[in-house]
């Protein structure tokens, strides 16, 4: 069975800004390769430092009070005993620690919210693989979520290729698809099937196959145009004729061949028919014999064919 389809990435994403700012530094072009983890996009990040250090600064103030409400609390619990301060003054600097503590514990998420902003003005890579395309240049200010690169890994490609409804059938997982894509010719592929989508598009009626390609030397990209076939260990055995030669007679089917310069009637049992070649697997005939593209002439059969040279 003959497929055509496209070569898509495995893996592949769009890095976006987490953080408003101004672009500082690209550290990568397309095609080049990167490891995950690697910085690729710096963005402006001074007025975040001096955010951090001014989170930093509140959080040690908000530690310090909260400490000296606690000493405080120490000192004149053991005075209640000795009735030298009331239970109401307790009450109070036990109210006065409780919102050092809410106050040290919100200039605490300031400060890691800070920091973390502060991480994320630096954009690194989530996977290796390859830079597709960048979508910003330096001094270019963005917003959170804008695009800046494209990341694709090539190492697992998958052949996503579309086969006819009516033949869907005889596709299974586990099978292995050979093909050929653009600008290798003489060269061939081979894939395992992953995943059958089961929806048919709405305008062609083909469904999609997606057969997994180990492509660790890289050498196929990303969008290249496939064809190929897929394997079936159990295929039936015959002959492919054209759709345009099989005629149906009385409910059954034949085609004409020529045998001895004559026209002659051959009935068939039909097999797979192949929608992208047009062609039908037929039992009946040899390997090798003429069969005609149309149905000839009524009242035609036997008669003597002279077969002409076309140059």
């Amino acid at each position: 069975m003959s497929v055509t389809g496209s070569i898509m990435p495995v893996r592949q994403t769009i890095l976006n800004a987490r953080v408003a700012g101004e672009i500082k530094q690209i550290n990568v072009r397309e095609g080049q390769s990167v490891s995950a983890g690697q910085v690729l996009v710096l963005q402006e990040d001074r007025d975040l430092v001096a955010r951090v250090q001014q989170a930093d600064a509140s959080l040690l103030t908000a530690k310090a009070e909260l400490s000296l409400a606690q000493q405080n609390l120490d000192r004149i619990k053991p005075l209640q005993q000795q009735n030298y301060v009331s239970a109401n003054d307790i009450a109070t600097a036990e109210r006065n620690v409780d919102i050092r503590q809410a106050q040290a514990k919100s200039a605490q998420v300031s400060f890691v919210q800070a920091k973390q902003q502060l991480a994320d003005m630096a954009v690194r890579a989530p996977f290796s693989g390859t830079v597709s395309e960048r979508l910003v240049d330096v001094g270019q200010s963005v917003a959170p979520n804008s695009p800046l690169l494209k990341l694709v890994d090539l190492t697992q490609v998958e052949l996503v290729a579309q086969v006819a409804a009516t033949e869907v059938s005889e596709i299974r997982v586990g099978q292995i698809v050979y093909f050929s894509a653009d600008g290798f010719d003489g060269q061939t592929f081979a894939g395992r099937i992953t995943r059958i989508n089961p929806v048919a598009k709405a305008g062609s009626r083909r469904v999609d196959v997606y057969a997994l390609v180990n492509n660790q030397k890289g050498l196929l990209r990303g969008g290249l145009f496939a064809k190929g076939y897929v394997r079936d260990d159990n295929a039936q055995q015959g002959v492919a004729v054209p759709f345009s030669s099989l005629q149906e007679k009385q409910g059954k089917h034949q085609v004409h061949v020529v045998r001895d310069n004559r026209l002659v009637a051959q009935a068939v049992s039909v097999g797979r028919r192949d929608e992208n070649t047009s062609m039908v697997l037929v039992t009946g005939l040899k390997e090798g014999e003429r069969v005609l593209l149309l149905p000839p002439l009524p009242n035609t059969e036997g008669r003597v064919v002279r077969m002409k040279e076309v140059r």
